[in-house]
């Protein structure tokens, strides 16, 4: 499952909070839901968003492997 737990923090941090990003990098409001909900958004859009924070992926986005389903 996508956790978007990191980007809340790092936000936080700084200062911010989702809808600022909607002003500075034209993320718009469906995909913040998107995010809202922990599901997955483009690569692009995680590119955007690490590229304006200035930070790593980990600090936007992880994905919690005990919750996926795995044929063996």
């Amino acid at each position: 499952m996508l956790n978007y737990r990191p980007l809340k923090e790092t936000l936080k941090q700084k200062g911010l909070v989702l809808s600022d990003l909607r002003d500075t990098i034209g993320l718009n409001s469906r995909t913040q839901a998107i995010i809202s909900r922990n599901e997955p958004v483009s690569l692009a859009t995680i590119h955007k968003i690490c590229t304006h924070l200035n930070v790593p992926i980990e600090k936007v986005i992880e994905l919690e492997l005990g919750d996926m389903n795995t044929e063996e």
